[in-house]
């Protein structure tokens, strides 16, 4: 019997629009993956697959119709074609999203997609040997081969709705309420200088220009500190921070977008990576709030008061809203300029105080700004009253405060600069470039790194008694890549930046009481950075903690009077012990 016109149309049109029906569904999937605070009910799960299976689909459509339109034999022979595409492709962003945000999902989720991935792999390869089979034998698709395709679609949608389902994070134990002995203990200044990386600080150090850090270097210990990936600054900070990964303490750098459309009040806090998602499949605008505020997990600043240690901070990413446990607060938000949200300054009456300090571009020292040659460019002008402001700040209130027991400063300037003019510095220190834009970038890396060595000098100078100074980085920069050094050849001033982008490692500079002359410290990681200061302090370590105790950091002394000791968390740790009570810990080997 032959086919009427209207059935082949509609055979044509579902042929273009299921491939894209298919694929959405999958990216409706992933997304409860990557958000498992999403409620995985069947309202908000269907909503998510008719949603991105109608955009997905109707895109599919368009891109097949001019291939298609009239010819339903065509249609029905590319269309186990595109379903194979679609579960591959599918396939692919599972395994891809299961490393990429490795540190920002539970385990639990991880292994999930991963499973999901290899039953799609799966459904992918049978789609494709039931089309090649069918393709190099001309045979036409008999009603087994229709209903197996089908039942691969449905169950690929199955795997991924079942797979999602079977994680059930387990239930987490209330830790048991955990005291500290007081006492006294050396001051801590953790200061953060954003962009820093030892490919510069070793070798102006030993040139004699960084005289402070050259000897942090000889009479203290350090060594690269291994990021994380995807390069997202707030959530690396604030892991450093917490000594916990993202998916701890919930910060993903990324921003929060609204999806009522899903569930009302939900947020996506993750979203797929590589397909322009946000460009199409953020439906809804951004929620904007204080990165601070999403934190699950407890940062250093708000630990060590509960200690009994009053600490300060000025400009820590992700530190808003400030907790009330703090002598002084100055966020992030409001050093960044602008109007500042509500309750980014503490006390209330310090953000008067601090706009007045506050330094603008064409207010820097003549004197300073010389250091960076007769035309400094703006940027770098810009990059240094920010460091200025911070500056500033610091030694006035740390003058205020002479009690204070911690303070956190981060200083984002270098890492501004260093975007701009860090491959220039590395073809003059590495590459023994003799170009006038090179060596003009060399001498803009070189002078921000002598004026951040002076203030670090004076700074340490400014206090007295027994102190732990940690200059830290939660990601450093590199020179350009291969492509960025031939560029270079053809034209010099092409490859004068930095790059951030694959998060190089940072930086951790640690000098003071009981730290080990000339230590090297391997394989530190962003998580060990909060265990170390706190034993260093000497106090326990949490158990809840993703990293360790860099112990080679410390005097040999030092670590046989103090055993590492532990206790379950410091997240029910809830203001100064009294000095008689005891935590219950227990004595472990060092690292």
């Amino acid at each position: 019997m032959r086919r009427t016109g209207g059935l082949d149309g509609l055979e044509v049109l579902a042929a273009g629009f299921l491939p894209g029906l298919l694929a959405g569904a999958q990216i409706a999937g992933l997304l409860f993956f990557l958000n498992p605070g999403l409620p995985l009910a069947a309202g908000p799960l269907l909503r998510g697959i008719l949603i991105y299976g109608l955009l997905l689909g109707t895109a599919s459509l368009a891109l097949s119709l001019p291939w298609t339109w009239r010819r339903p034999r065509r249609a029905r022979r590319a269309l186990p074609w595109s379903l194979t595409l679609a579960l591959a492709a599918a396939a692919v962003l599972d395994w891809t999203h299961a490393s990429y945000y490795a540190y920002f999902l539970p385990s639990g989720i991880n292994q999930r997609l991963i499973k999901a991935a290899l039953w799609l792999s799966l459904a992918a390869l049978i789609c494709f040997y039931t089309a090649l089979l069918h393709t190099l034998h001309g045979r036409s698709y008999g009603p087994r081969s229709r209903w197996g395709l089908m039942a691969i679609g449905a169950l690929s949608v199955y795997v991924m709705v079942e797979r999602r389902e079977a994680f059930r994070p387990a239930p987490a134990t209330a830790p048991r309420p955990a005291a500290v002995e007081a006492g006294e203990r050396p001051r801590l200044w953790v200061v953060g200088l954003d962009g820093a990386t030892l490919d510069a600080i070793l070798p102006l150090a030993g040139d004699g220009r960084l005289p402070f850090l050259a000897t942090v270097l000889e009479k203290g210990s350090h060594g690269r500190l291994g990021s994380l990936s995807p390069h997202r600054p707030t959530a690396l900070w604030t892991t450093l921070a917490t000594g916990k990964y993202p998916y701890k303490h919930s910060v993903t750098g990324s921003g929060t977008y609204r999806a009522d459309l899903l569930s009302a009040g939900a947020e996506l806090h993750l979203l797929p990576a590589g397909i322009g998602f946000r460009r199409w499949g953020v439906l809804e605008g951004r929620v904007r709030e204080p990165a601070g505020a999403t934190r699950t997990a407890a940062a250093l600043w708000e630990i060590l008061p509960r200690l009994g240690a009053p600490s300060g901070i000025i400009g820590w990413p992700a530190s808003a809203p400030p907790p009330p446990s703090a002598v002084f607060a100055l966020t992030d938000d409001f050093l960044r300029g602008g109007e500042a949200p509500p309750g980014s300054a503490l006390p209330a009456d310090l953000g008067a105080t601090a706009w007045r300090l506050r330094v603008a571009p064409q207010d820097v020292d003549r004197t300073l700004v010389a250091r960076f040659g007769p035309a400094s460019p703006a940027g770098v002008r810009r990059a240094l009253a920010g460091d200025l402001w911070r500056e500033s700040l610091a030694s006035s209130l740390l003058a205020g405060h002479p009690d204070l027991a911690g303070l956190f400063l981060v200083l984002p300037g270098l890492e501004a600069v260093s975007r701009g003019y860090f491959g220039g510095f590395t073809a003059v220190q590495f590459d023994g470039s003799k170009a006038h834009q090179n060596e003009e970038a060399a001498q803009l890396i070189a002078s921000y790194y002598i004026h951040l060595d002076d203030f670090l000098a004076g700074l340490w100078d400014s206090a007295e008694g027994p102190r732990i100074l940690a200059v830290v980085s939660a990601y450093g920069v590199e020179g350009p890549g291969l492509w960025g050094r031939l560029r270079r050849e053809m034209s010099p001033a092409a490859a004068l930046g930095g790059r951030v982008a694959n998060s190089p490692d940072g930086v951790l500079l640690l000098y003071g009481a009981e730290i080990r002359p000339g230590a090297l410290l391997t394989g530190a990681q962003l998580v060990d950075v909060v265990p170390t200061l706190l034993y260093g302090l000497g106090f326990p370590v949490a158990r809840d903690f993703d990293g360790q105790v860099l112990t080679s950091a410390f005097d040999k002394g030092f670590l046989a009077r103090h055993p590492l000791t532990f206790l379950p968390s410091y997240e029910t740790l809830t203001g100064p012990p009294p000095r008689a009570a005891r935590a219950a810990t227990t004595p472990a080997a060092s690292r």
